[in-house]
């Protein structure tokens, strides 16, 4: 990861310059950040800078290897973006709103390098050499070649306003040059793509091209506010044909489609969808077997939503929408390795946070505002991902809006985060964007990693996107559940209590039904983590009367107190209800259902089984403080996952990538 050294460099990088100034860049390093203005960002992917020992420098003014006609004399092989009087974020982000995709027509990122840093500018005009901000090896690495701020030449009239990344791909087959390339083209997947009216057989990307794509798609949203997560569509399908404004188009786009002499045709067979999906689905926090992104097909979905279920009702505690003892619980815990990363469901503003710890368990969390557009219908929705492992404030944290912490005007937020205190905030993040690791729980039967993650509405789903749901009023019950179907379902012995072992018997039980009706249960109720729950209304409920004081407060302390995050002034900001009663989802039912109802898609759900109905209060003569205060007898094995999909093996050095030139492939 960078240095702290590298981060204050940067940070004096950041300071205002005169557009002449000449460019100046970061210490080498090959870390995950790219650099906007000299700032940093993190990508998650392995990135190579421009002055690292290994990398590409954009900045050179001379051809490589080369001599005669442009090669002869200096040349800039960037300029200066139109708008940008001072070398400033501010400036960047107020010009820049597309991000443009190439292939690179070469078969590695250096023989690439060397064939736009040489090629005579087309046009006429009197300089030397292309550039691209980004180059993707074959193998994901992210070439960095010139800071964001300068004036790339790639993409014509939208050099600009744009970013460009030149993707390793040979683009046309051409069975006659098949000796020359390296033996993994062979077998590399083609797609038959009709562009701008003609046909190619064209070569597709790498799957870890695709997730270094999305990653730096991912991050770019997150610097440029004017960027959208959107491609070029008209009824669902995604245009493959040069657009008549191009200059309007705000979003990514490939080089087809700002080309106006619609002669380029890259990025060819670059499977549009796939990008959209990463960008505008939905994924799961943490990897969930072979599933990191929610899928978008029935069978997939189908078979998602078996692994997520599985996977978060394994355990013998954390289920929704109960706890022992009839509290309230309105998330679903998932197992993951100890410090695997955790990851925004889908796009929104980060509005508040807490790092803290209590006792041996994580009470730190983020909390997300989500909108999202679904059938027509704009929904808007909290997820609440918590007992989280969050790195501190600190200039070499990985954490993309931990890092934003770090910029000189929010030294008051950092103090806030780093004192435990829920902190307001209001950061972008995309979807994917890494949130923090999974962190560790140590509560009675509650034992080692997990996550607690939670979606929940203000209002009911509009119009028909509430189909697989069944909703309960339960919002005059307070922080214990009095619903007469729901307690039901979980009580085995009529006593009107709900045990560990009674909730533990019904979702490792044979009858599917009752879980199939938890599942798709919402629950209109007060969160039990605001503080609206106060130690004296606990202390008083009836339902608690057979015990002592001493042990009320003891059961509030463990089950509560540590979690309290909602006050008047959350609600505030975020736009929250001041009563602090929501709709709560069980959020893997939810993710399945938008991300089924996005794509049209019809994912059967069994009968109802719950109705919506009151219960009379009851005394709990019984309530077992051990679910709360005694671990297991076992404590649960550590998670094993296969490895993450996408990881990233690092790069090559530059002697090791062979120089093959060939002819351009990126023209009609």
């Amino acid at each position: 990861m960078p240095s702290i050294l590298y981060h204050l460099l940067l940070a004096l990088l950041a300071v205002d310059q005169p557009a002449e100034a000449a460019p100046a860049g970061p210490q080498p390093t090959r870390g995950t950040a790219i650099i906007a203005a000299g700032q940093p960002f993190d990508v998650g992917r392995t990135v190579v800078l421009w002055n690292d020992d290994q990398g590409f420098d954009g900045y050179q003014t001379r051809c490589i290897d080369q001599t005669g006609g442009c090669c002869d004399f200096d040349s800039p092989r960037y300029g200066t973006r139109k708008g940008i009087n001072k070398r400033t974020l501010a400036e960047l982000q107020d010009v820049v709103s597309q991000f443009v995709l190439h292939f690179d027509g070469c078969v590695n990122s250096r023989s690439c390098f060397k064939s736009m840093h040489n090629r005579t500018r087309p046009g006429g005009g009197s300089g030397c050499g292309l550039s691209a901000h980004f180059m993707i090896d074959t193998d994901g690495t992210i070439y960095q070649t010139l800071d964001l701020v300068e004036r790339a030449y790639h993409a014509e009239q939208e050099n600009s306003i744009s970013v460009g990344v030149e993707i390793c791909n040979r683009g046309r087959y051409n069975p006659n040059e098949m000796h020359k390339l390296p033996a993994e083209w062979r077998t590399r997947p083609r797609r038959i793509v009709v562009i701008n009216g003609a046909r190619y057989d064209a070569y597709d990307f790498r799957p870890e091209q695709y997730e270094s794509v999305v990653a730096l798609t991912r991050t770019l949203l997150r610097i440029f506010p004017k960027m959208k997560p959107e491609v070029p569509e008209e009824n669902g399908e995604v245009i493959l044909d040069t657009l008549e404004n191009p200059l309007a188009f705000s979003g990514i786009v490939g080089h087809l489609h700002v080309d106006l002499d619609k002669q380029k045709w890259d990025p060819g067979a670059l499977d549009w969808k796939r990008i959209l999906r990463a960008l505008q689905g939905f994924v799961f926090p943490v990897q969930i077997r072979g599933f990191s992104e929610v899928p978008r097909t029935r069978d997939e979905l189908l078979g998602a939503r078996k692994a997520a279920f599985y996977g978060s009702e394994e355990r013998a505690t954390g289920f929704f929408p109960l706890a022992p003892g009839r509290l309230w619980h309105s998330g679903v815990h998932l197992r993951a390795r100890s410090g695997a990363p955790v990851v925004a469901p889908t796009r929104g503003r980060l509005v508040a946070a807490r790092r803290a710890e209590r006792n041996g368990s994580s009470t730190s969390f983020v909390l997300i505002r989500h909108e999202v557009e679904v059938e027509g219908h704009v929904i808007v929705f909290f997820s609440l991902l918590a007992h989280l492992a969050l790195p501190p404030p600190a200039a070499n944290n990985p954490v993309p809006w931990m890092q934003e912490l770090m910029q000189p005007a929010r030294g008051a937020d950092r103090a806030l985060l780093a004192s435990g205190t829920v902190t307001l905030l209001d950061e972008r993040v995309e979807t994917g964007d890494l949130l923090g690791y999974v962190g560790h729980v140590n509560r009675g039967a509650e034992q080692g990693p997990e996550v607690h993650f939670e979606i929940f509405t203000e209002d009911k789903l509009p119009g028909n996107l509430d189909k697989g749901f069944r909703y309960l009023d339960a919002s005059a019950d307070g922080p214990i559940a009095r619903r007469a179907p729901l307690v039901s379902l979980l009580d085995k012995n009529g006593d009107a209590q709900v045990t560990q072992e009674e909730l533990t018997a019904v979702f490792h039980g044979t009858d599917q039904s009752k879980r199939q009706a938890l599942r798709r249960a919402v629950i209109r109720h007060r969160h039990e983590w605001g503080d609206r729950n106060d130690l004296r209304e606990f202390i008083g409920l009836r339902e608690l009367s057979a015990l002592s004081e001493a042990d009320r407060k003891r059961l509030y302390a463990m089950a509560i107190a540590p979690y309290l995050f909602w006050n008047d002034a959350l609600s505030e900001h975020a736009g929250l209800p001041k009563d602090q009663i929501v709709y709560s989802y069980n959020p893997l039912t939810f993710l399945l259902t938008l991300a089924a109802r996005a794509t049209h898609v019809d994912i059967p759900w069994p009968r109802e089984i719950l109705s919506d109905a009151g219960m009379e209060p009851r005394r709990l003569s019984l309530v077992p403080l051990r679910d709360w205060t005694e671990p297991p007898a076992t404590l649960p094995a550590e998670l094993k996952l296969p490895p993450l999909i996408g990881r990233d093996l690092g790069p090559k050095r530059r002697d090791q990538i062979p120089l093959i030139e060939l002819e351009s492939t990126d023209h009609r």
